[in-house]
């Protein structure tokens, strides 16, 4: 082992942070009757800190210093991140390099393990000062931390990388309040920054990838079927189950002789009803195994503490049930064993051929939790599906947060949540402004856990990998497949995904999975009524990122539909002349006014180009309607609001408007439409006359347009005139 470099340090012993309370020093509240933890200790407990964020889990909170084999290191690590916590600190403020903003109290667990991480390394490198550290050593610990600890098959991120380089970098700039230090003038990897040695570039656009469809559509589809179908029912027995386990809470006395006899009649009611003895559950038959029960004994399954308490309302031991042996054999030989929850449970449709099921099969106490677990999983998800509520959020959610107001309008729907991301310690309160579809899973997962008012609803909600894992096994389990749910592939969610999912779904609408199941319409207005009432909440931050995919998907559209135009491939429908005259005049800009075909070779030149023609477009489920001038819009005439600044997009009639095209991706509507209408109103013969001629003069136009696409694809209406429309 090297040997140390004598450096000139500070003593531990007259440390500056010496013996003082973590907590109250860096300004956080502490629970009524706790304290926090003192520098000095190489635990750090803070979980007695007040207002903590609900998807902060206690894990995170308790920081073990001691996994750190150095114990000189592990003073080295106290007062850096002590340091961090306390920027205004006399002994801090005065370090040049040093953070001028606190570390946040989550964040702390992170830098522990990057810390460990480092000084292991070292630690098994034979290093026992950071005096002797030298690049090489750095070097080996960037290939080790490049790979993932659990399966070092797999690389790990370059963002993750690059917090272990920058961890290391930066205890050279609190080297004076350390008890152990770099030599003068070594920083790990020199002056190059940590996302350069990792190769980490920050993305100017959101990466988040978001959830396919093939997974989304099963997730979402099985959560509204559980809280709508199985809902209700299991809130019912969930109910039942916890009054009576209640109730059962509260006694004191043992059985006494005398109520034998009632004991016995109720084994006897029971028997001549055919009602099978509860069973306990596994775990407790096998603690009755290991304390001495025989594998064969017929009452090694009853539950017979439980069936006491019900009917005598007393407490049982071995003797009683062994002197009432006689009787509960016969029931059970009569009767046999079942569960004690969810027996005769009602009868639901499955959710593929809609044949009749029990909502659930006889179940134990876990087995009716694990139950309660599903529809508040399912409630979680199809929040986060619909709302685009953070997992931050969603974790802060409590019983009673949902709220219902009445409007001349229709009703709106409010959730009261906390606001964590980007605000001081504990967040703020927060509205949102959902669906009724969001209310309704909210009040599902209320009623089925029981939570009181203030109680948390998700209480697990930061851990959201795990909770999905659970409701997907369950549902491919044979629980879920016994109701007929559609299994869901492998492959992970998250609620920042279906955030992601949510944003693009409003801003590419009318298409896509969302929208051929919900309105997005809806999701979009309580987006924007919910940035209106509360303009600084998070709701407002939704939109934006709303907004910002609208305008990138509205701009992808656009030059694609240039892309199309170069092609030969050219728009119908009578605003089509205008849009193709815009193109050409794109084309002048491109080659400089000089003859010959426009060669794009920037791509974000092109973007510029066509960045205003993107910003007029609208999309319909039937057509592009390219908004430059309000008094062409023909919906605007129709509604009498032509200085309106938006088109009435559901009140378009493409087939007419001056600023309407259409596309072959639209065909499909079209011809939709002239076959519906041939089928429900052509081919009626008790169709009135007038109502007739309107069905035909409707199917007519239909065809016009769909033969219009067709003639426009092979550049046939190189004029675009629409004429034929």
């Amino acid at each position: 082992m090297s040997s140390a470099i004598p450096l000139p340090q500070i003593d531990s012993n007259r440390h500056p942070f010496r013996g003082m309370d973590i907590l109250q020093t860096a300004g956080y509240r502490t629970k009524p009757g706790t304290r926090g933890p003192c520098f000095d200790q190489d635990i750090w407990d803070l979980t007695a800190v007040a207002d903590a964020p609900a998807s902060w889990p206690r894990s995170e909170k308790i920081l073990d210093f001691t996994t750190i084999a150095n114990p000189r290191w592990r003073n080295v690590a106290r007062a850096y991140l002590m340091a961090r916590l306390l920027p205004t600190h006399p002994d801090v403020a005065v370090l040049p390099q040093a953070y001028r903003t606190p570390l946040a109290l989550p964040t702390l667990r992170h830098e522990v393990s990057r810390l460990t991480a480092w000084f292991n390394h070292l630690t098994a490198a034979g290093i026992n000062s950071l005096s002797l550290v030298r690049q090489p050593h750095c070097d080996t610990y960037l290939s080790v931390i490049s790979r993932s600890r659990t399966d070092p098959e797999r690389s790990v991120t370059p963002g993750t990388i690059a917090g272990y380089v920058l961890t290391a970098q930066t205890l050279t700039a609190y080297s004076p309040l350390l008890p152990d230090c770099y030599a003068p003038g070594f920083r790990p990897w020199g002056d190059r920054s940590a996302a350069g040695v990792a190769g980490y570039e920050r993305a100017d656009v959101n990466q988040t990838a978001p959830v396919p469809d093939d997974i989304l559509r099963p997730l979402l589809g099985n959560s509204i079927y559980l809280i709508d179908v199985v809902g209700p029912h299991l809130a019912a027995e969930a109910t039942r189950a916890r009054q009576v386990i209640a109730s059962r809470a509260g006694i004191r006395s043992a059985l006494r002789i005398d109520q034998y006899p009632q004991v016995i009649g109720e084994i006897q009611r029971q028997m001549k009803a055919g009602v099978p003895a509860p069973r306990t559950t596994p775990g407790y038959i096998g603690k009755r195994l290991a304390s001495g029960w025989e594998q064969d004994d017929p009452l090694l399954p009853f539950a017979f503490d439980s069936f006491v308490r019900d009917t005598a309302h007393s407490l049982s031991k071995r003797r009683d049930l062994e002197r009432l042996r006689p009787h509960l054999e016969a029931w059970i030989r009569h009767c046999g064993t079942e569960p004690p929850w969810c027996r005769d449970a009602t009868a639901v449709p499955r959710a593929d051929d809609h044949s009749a099921v029990p909502f659930a099969i006889p179940v134990d106490h876990f087995g009716l939790e694990t139950m309660v677990h599903v529809i508040a999983d399912a409630a979680f998800y199809l929040t986060a599906a619909l709302s685009g509520m953070r997992a931050s959020e969603l974790a802060e959610l409590t019983g009673g947060a949902c709220r219902r107001e009445e409007r001349s309008q229709g009703p709106r729907f409010w959730v009261e949540s906390r606001r964590i991301k980007g605000e001081d310690f504990g967040g703020v309160p927060d509205s949102w402004v959902v669906i009724e579809e969001v209310h309704r899973a909210l009040g599902a997962a209320e009623a089925a856990t029981g939570s009181e008012p203030g109680e948390l609803l998700f209480p697990s909600g930061s851990n959201s990998g795990n909770r999905y894992a659970a409701l997907r096994n369950w549902v491919n389990g044979s629980g879920g497949q016994r109701l007929g749910l559609a299994p869901i592939p492998d492959g992970s969610v998250h609620p920042r995904a279906l955030r992601r999912t949510l944003a693009l779904s409003i801003a590419q609408r009318p298409h896509g999975l969302l929208a051929a199941k919900w309105h997005l319409k809806h999701v979009s207005v309580a987006t924007t009524e919910g940035y209106a009432a509360r303009p600084g909440g998070h709701q407002a931050a939704f939109l934006a990122e709303v907004q910002a995919e609208e305008e990138a998907e509205h701009t992808r559209l656009t030059i694609a539909a240039y892309e199309n135009y170069r092609q030969g491939l050219l728009p119908s429908g009578r605003g089509s002349r205008d849009l193709i005259a815009a193109f050409r005049a794109v084309d002048e800009q491109l080659t400089g006014h000089e003859a010959g075909a426009p060669v794009l070779t920037d791509d974000r030149r092109l973007e510029r180009l066509l960045k205003s023609r993107a910003k007029t477009l609208h999309v319909g489920a039937a057509n592009y309607c390219w908004f430059t001038d309000p008094k062409k819009a023909l919906c605007l005439t129709l509604a009498g609001t032509p200085n309106a600044t938006e088109p009435l997009i559901g009140m378009c009639d493409s087939a007419r408007c001056p600023q309407a095209t259409h596309y072959p991706q639209h065909r499909q509507a079209w011809a939709d439409q002239a076959k519906n209408t041939q089928a429900v109103f052509l081919g009626n013969p008790r169709l009135a006359p007038l109502e007739r001629r309107r069905a035909q003069d409707a199917y007519d136009r239909a065809m016009r347009i769909v033969g219009a696409i067709d003639a426009a694809s092979k550049g046939l209406n190189s004029e675009g005139t629409g004429s034929g429309q």
